[in-house]
């Protein structure tokens, strides 16, 4: 009996030390959420145009079409607690700073931390990434998000054959060296786009979950504006284009809902820039990567320009 106990011991001890130095391996592999971490504290002295947020802007503000110290940081999926995160610190280490563009549309304000817990999967993912790679734990602070193995879906065991295969560094960030995402282009968006990631049509009225997601994005909102505001930069909204098919589902409740909590943090900082192109004309089907998001081909170089009429003004 003895014996058997010894073995499972040193069975246990010997997985254990495979688990750790897998996890540590996996520090040294780059990744979109190290690589945009570190590309701003390197370049933080430079930086002119920070672009944050989720994949409405990852997908396509080329950075490239904005001029020199403009870096796309934005990321699929990315929760605007983690926006918050980053500003905080980095705002006083950018000197050359002008403004930070963020998307907000038709239903930013119910999303939140409840809506993270019904997709529990994706969302450790996220967490676990976020707090391995760019130092912010989620904000109940559960340090247990950290190991990949237990929590991230992100392939990390595709990430670190791929590293050791020398793989191109923007095959292993899924991004091009200025944080523009590369895989949501107009080849791979697949014959179903149109109907894919279509809006849910819930209002704020009609969900508990929601109401809790506003209360709480007030808090994160106004402190993001807030700190802005203190530190006299510019902030720019954008309701980014959406294609026929989602816009068929988003009633002008949804929309009146948007403007007022707009409005609400512009009470905080009058400055706020907020600009629609929800219904803006001009962009066609190949613009898009599905109903809701621009691809990084077509829609990329149509919408940058505007944005970058936006900051000179």
């Amino acid at each position: 009996m003895k014996s058997f106990l010894k073995k499972i011991l040193i069975f246990s001890v010997i997985v254990m030390v495979i688990f750790i130095a897998y996890e540590v391996a996996l520090l040294w592999v780059p990744n979109e959420f190290s690589y945009k971490k570190r590309y701003i504290e390197k370049h933080k002295n430079e930086l002119r145009i920070l672009v944050l947020g989720n994949s409405h802007l990852a997908d396509c503000i080329d950075c490239s079409l904005l001029g020199e110290g403009a870096f796309n940081a934005a990321q699929p999926g990315r929760s605007f607690y983690y926006d918050l995160q980053l500003l905080k610190e980095f705002i006083d280490q950018m000197p050359k700073l002008e403004c930070v563009v963020m998307p907000y549309s038709y239903d930013y304000q119910y999303w939140g931390h409840l809506y993270e817990k019904k997709h529990e999967p994706k969302f450790n993912t996220y967490r676990c990434m976020y707090l391995k790679y760019m130092g912010y734990p989620y904000s109940d602070g559960e340090w247990w998000h950290w190991s990949e193995i237990l929590n991230s879906n992100y392939n990390h065991t595709g990430r670190l054959f791929d590293a050791l295969l020398n793989k191109r560094l923007s095959d292993l960030t899924m991004c091009d060296s200025l944080g523009i995402e590369l895989d949501a282009s107009y080849d791979t968006r697949g014959d179903d786009w149109m109907t894919r990631q279509l809006p849910d049509t819930a209002a704020l009225a009609d969900s508990t979950e929601h109401h809790l997601n506003y209360r709480d994005n007030v808090k994160l909102y106004s402190e993001f504006v807030a700190i802005m505001r203190s530190h006299h930069k510019r902030l720019i909204l954008l309701a980014m284009p959406i294609y026929t098919t989602a816009r068929e589902r988003v009633n002008q409740q949804r929309l009146d809902e948007m403007n007022e909590f707009v409005a609400m943090l512009k009470r905080v900082n009058p400055d706020i820039e907020f600009y629609n192109f929800i219904d803006a004309p001009g962009f066609v089907e190949r613009d898009y990567y599905n109903s809701i998001h621009l691809n990084n081909t077509y829609g990329a170089r149509k919408f940058t320009p505007l944005l970058r009429e936006i900051i000179e003004k």
